[in-house]
């Protein structure tokens, strides 16, 4: 068998059956390369959301462009702003209880199916507002008291910083603003000592110094830690806009600062609203 191949493929014959052989193969390659590169490509294209979607949020579920625009542009109509100035910085897939998203209007009566959708953050840097939505985006609903309650932080300038403690300093509180506009500052020592001064007392006349037991002093840097009081190291959460004569409070630890305000404390982060309710109670219990 051998023999009778060699003698029937002629030299030239044999270069064009190689040439054919060859030129399957690359057309077979160059038909694998199109089709995966039209796969990538509609993977891309399906991936695809709205550019003001944060783009660190990486979820196993993307929001869909058209749940996104609908609840940027009720926003902007809402608020009277731009799309540009808006940025979606969270989102999650809900399964609302009933067909008014749990959102019913007064007097609405709502259908009992459960309706499948999202729930969308959007930001302008400043407040946070929260939308329930529909799988598709056709029903957008503002879930107004929840976005009441949401604070956004802004980076306190450094120029505005406080100094930092000194080493026989566990905690520093500023307080300011108020009707009086006074500036008072409390600092909680090593030793247990509590004192109290007003900035710019000439004479020094409303110093005031407590203890408190050293015993305490460890209990709250420990919980210090367990809040993790240095997540919220250089933030700042301003009052609402309008507001005024409200008292600021600027609380310093050895890792960092953080800034609220009394009209919003009820709003701040849980872990933050508790290292607030444990120094108010070091505060209370001195002696």
């Amino acid at each position: 068998m051998k023999i009778m191949l060699k003698n029937y493929f002629k030299p030239n014959q044999a270069r064009i059956l190689t040439a054919l052989i060859l030129t399957g193969i690359l057309s077979v390659a160059s038909g694998s390369t199109l089709i995966k590169g039209a796969t990538a490509a509609s993977a891309n294209f399906s991936l695809e959301t709205s550019n003001e979607v944060l783009k660190d949020n990486i979820k196993p579920n993307q929001l869909p462009r058209l749940v996104a625009n609908a609840v940027l542009r009720d926003l902007a109509r809402r608020q009277g702003i731009l799309i540009r100035e808006l940025q979606i910085i969270d989102y999650n897939q809900q399964t609302w209880r009933n067909g008014c998203l749990e959102l019913p209007q007064p007097d609405e009566l709502c259908t009992e199916a459960l309706v499948p959708g999202w729930l969308v953050v959007v930001s302008n840097g400043k407040r946070n507002w929260i939308y329930h939505t529909n799988q598709t985006g056709s029903v957008v609903r503002l879930n107004e008291k929840a976005s009441e309650s949401t604070l956004v932080p802004v980076q306190i300038p450094v120029s505005e910083l406080p100094p930092a403690l000194d080493r026989d300093v566990v905690f520093r509180q500023i307080s300011s603003g108020g009707f009086a506009g006074l500036t008072y500052q409390t600092v909680l020592l090593q030793d247990g000592r509590l004192i109290r001064v007003r900035i710019g007392d000439a004479n020094d006349s409303q110093r005031s110094v407590r203890r408190v037991s050293v015993q305490q002093v460890q209990q709250f840097q420990r919980f210090l830690e367990r809040s993790k009081f240095s997540k919220f190291q250089n933030l700042s959460y301003p009052a609402p806009n309008g507001a005024a004569d409200y008292i600021t409070y600027t609380l310093t630890s050895q890792e960092g600062t953080v800034q609220y305000n009394d009209i919003s404390r009820n709003n701040l982060p849980k872990n933050l609203q508790a290292a607030v309710k444990a120094w108010n109670q070091i505060a209370a219990s001195a002696r």
